[in-house]
């Protein structure tokens, strides 16, 4: 019991109550101021100074729990403090509201459970606050899912600490969420276990290295790359698997990664095999983190087999493929450096151009792999008759180049261009039958002043000529062969001009029906008639259109040109005839053909059934399925197709039933050679009755003679045309042709036994 005194005190101070700590220090005064009371030796300023102290004490309590309070509100960690009798909420901080997202308003004196803080099975906090239930040894932590107002689950580190607040005991909660700080490290350990999974199955080999350049771990893909067991090479410093000058090339680049300035590199590195040979690799070496320490990863993918593909697509880039013969590119490269020798001293060089003769013929009646067979053969004879480390290059097609350096004998580039010619004559044996092709050779000596271009240039102008000799000659450029080259540009000119003032026009040939010598159509004939030169043939001019790519304009005229007069001839006859126009290589290639067509059609409004597109067997089998492509794409339009000059091209009967044809013209060449032999009549009849087989019409050309026109007829030939009927006409005389010529039916009886 207080003493009296005392108790004043305590009042005259305003103390109602008092912390339990401070009991026993009353109970102590109130005990010795009975003492003093019992001995009335107490003075007033024992009094006195016990109050001072009393104020003294109270002053601190307050100021410590000021200090409690600030801390316990500024914490960054969420704290709240939960009764434990009947589990209520009496302080709740700051950070326990951005944590939960209840505010201090909503969780004071409201239960636990209300805020459903235990929500989830993993966490039950409201059992463990329960007055008889030991908690956690203070600092001791558990580890809980929690729930936040929102629904969502965090991870929390729960801390408690037993404490008395408004006269109560409490347990103060501390929670620190570690739902990142968990997630981080799921995500590490799950991320090192598919680094595992990888290193282990990965299908390219990889090095684990420390950061200055030593195996710690290999793969097993890394000794199925290299043969080393994992075992032979952890410990090794990773550059003793590589040439010294491999290693050299990537120093630089590996410091720079070690210093930080990049983050991985990429190298294309040789490695030594366990068996002695070289494996090329793609080296890609990356800075990683594994197990908290800074480690080098190296990746090595098999690259061998691409570095094969290298050093072939390198050799085609300089190499011919079917004779291992320089190309274009190489030969042009050695003669600039030959050049260039030869400015620095005394030498002079030569260029010898060789373009075989009768190849195409080879190519055509033998097939391609035939002519490649040539082609190499070729190749072998020239390298054999030049000295060693003069350049042999093939140019393309059949068209090879020499290079001769150091000319000591003016006429030592004929002399070899003479045993070319004697070598390249003699027989070859080509799928199983003896060839004989010529060559046709153009020799240029380089002036002071020539560059590689003038002297290639020379070369092959002299080659021209050698061929528009005779063929099997050779030619020495000299500079009167640019004038007839000069010449041939002025046609050129004078062509491109004559195009631009109509001096060009149409001649038309009859078509004849075999059975009855009357009209089935026309064929479109081009005509030049030069202002000064006067008439120039086809044969002049046409290769020159082809070549100079203006046969693309001047077909397109052709094809407008031919379907208005045939649109002309409506009146002629009962079935007016038709009209035929042919259709160059470069034409058929030309993304215009389709339009150019169609444009032509809709202008004249000529019966598309009445327009023949003619093209020649071997534009169309240069590209078969390209030319497909084209032919169905013109038969959509109406028109009717025909394969000119057969016999001549490919010859392959079989591909007739592979395009959508419906005319084939025999060539001239057969028609001329019926009567020679039965063999030659057999051919003929083959191609009719192949053609009729596949109710394909078949036209002849270049009937002359009564029992050509006779025997065709015989053999079920439908048409055919030739002097024999009528030589091609101008258009003001197609109408009378029609109307007032009268049938050629040959009454010439033929030998059965002949041609039977």
């Amino acid at each position: 019991m207080m003493h009296p005194h005392v108790l004043r005190e305590l009042r005259r101070h305003g103390i109602d109550g008092l912390p339990d700590t401070m009991q026993p220090i009353l109970q102590s005064v109130s005990a010795l101021l009975d003492d003093v009371d019992r001995e009335r030796e107490l003075s007033a300023e024992a009094m006195h100074e016990l109050s001072r102290e009393l104020e003294s004490r109270y002053e601190r309590m307050q100021q410590s729990e000021q200090r409690y309070r600030l801390l316990f509100d500024e914490s960054p960690m969420a704290m709240f403090a939960v009764t434990r009798d009947d589990r209520c909420i009496i302080a709740w901080n700051r950070a326990a509201e951005t944590t939960f997202g209840h505010t201090e308003q909503d969780a004071l004196r409201q239960p636990l459970e209300s805020l459903k803080l235990s929500g989830h099975e993993a966490c039950r906090l409201s059992p463990m606050l329960a007055p008889n239930v030991p908690l956690p040894e203070s600092g001791a932590s558990i580890e809980a899912m929690m729930q936040t107002r929102d629904g969502r689950l965090l991870e929390g580190e729960i801390m408690f600490h037993t404490v008395v607040l408004q006269e109560q005991e409490a347990v103060i909660v501390h929670v620190r969420d570690v739902t990142v700080e968990r997630a981080s490290i799921r995500a590490r350990a799950e991320s090192e276990a598919r680094f595992r999974a990888f290193f282990d199955y990965a299908g390219i080999a990889i090095h684990v290295l420390s950061f200055d350049g030593v195996i710690l771990e290999a793969n097993p893909a890394s000794q199925e790359l290299l043969g080393f067991s994992p075992a032979e090479v952890v410990g090794r410093a990773a550059v003793s698997l590589s040439p010294d000058e491999d290693v050299d090339a990537g120093r630089q680049l590996g410091r720079e990664l070690r210093a930080g300035q990049r983050d991985s590199v990429t190298i294309e590195r040789r490695f030594f095999h366990k068996e002695g040979h070289i494996v090329w690799g793609q080296l890609t070496v990356s800075r990683v983190t594994l197990g908290g320490e800074t480690r080098m990863i190296g990746m090595i993918q098999d690259i061998s087999e691409r570095k094969h593909m290298e050093g072939q697509l390198l050799k085609q880039a300089f190499h011919d493929d079917l004779t291992g013969l320089a190309n274009r590119v190489l030969f042009r490269d050695r003669l600039h450096h030959a050049l260039a020798r030869r400015n620095r001293g005394d030498s002079r060089v030569a260029v010898l151009l060789l373009d075989l003769d009768g190849f195409k013929r080879v190519n055509d009646s033998l097939g391609h792999a035939a002519g490649d067979e040539l082609l190499q053969i070729v190749g072998r004879r020239i390298t054999s008759a030049v000295r060693t480390g003069e350049t042999v290059a093939r140019l393309g097609g059949d068209e090879f180049c020499v290079v001769i350096e150091s000319i000591e004998m003016g006429d030592d580039p004929d002399v070899l261009a003479e045993r070319l010619l004697t070598l390249l004559h003699m027989p070859m044996r080509i799928s199983g039958r003896e060839v004989v092709v010529g060559v046709s050779i153009g020799i240029a000596i380089a002036d002071p002043d020539d560059d590689e271009e003038t002297v290639l240039r020379n070369a092959d102008t002299a080659m021209y000529v050698a061929k528009s000799s005779g063929k099997a000659c050779v030619r020495r450029f000299d500079p009167s062969m640019h004038r007839d080259a000069m010449e041939w540009l002025e046609l050129e000119s004078d062509l491109r001009m004559g195009v631009d003032n109509h001096e060009l026009f149409l001649e038309f040939q009859p078509l004849m029906r075999l059975e009855n010598g009357r009209v089935k159509g026309f064929e479109a004939l081009i005509r030049w008639q030069h202002p000064k030169r006067g008439h120039v043939v086809p044969d002049v001019f046409m290769p020159m259109a082809e070549e100079t790519g203006l046969i693309v304009p001047i077909g397109r005229w052709v094809l407008m040109e031919a379907c208005m007069q045939a649109a002309r001839w409506t009146h002629y006859a009962p079935e007016p005839p038709s009209i035929s126009v042919n259709v160059a290589a470069k034409q058929l290639d030309s993304e215009t053909l389709i339009d150019d067509v169609h444009a032509a059609l809709q202008a004249s409004g000529l019966d598309p059934r009445r327009l023949i597109l003619e093209i020649t067997e071997s534009d169309v089998m240069r590209s078969p399925e390209l030319a497909l492509a084209t032919l169905l794409a013109l038969k959509s339009l109406g028109v009717k197709l025909a394969i000119d000059d057969f016999g001549i091209g490919y010859s392959s009967l079989s591909h007739l039933n592979y395009f959508p044809v419906d005319e084939l013209k025999i060539d001239r060449s057969f028609v001329s050679r019926i009567a020679e032999g039965e063999r030659a009549a057999a051919f003929v009849r083959t191609i009719i009755l192949l053609a009729k087989s596949m109710n394909i019409e078949v036209v002849a050309e270049g009937i002359e003679q009564p029992f050509q026109h006779q025997f065709l007829l015989s053999v079920g030939c439908d048409f055919g045309q030739g002097y024999l009927y009528s030589r091609s006409l101008p258009a003001n005389e197609v109408e009378a042709f029609v109307k007032y010529s009268k049938p050629v039916l040959p009454r010439l009886s033929l030998s059965r036994e002949k041609f039977a």
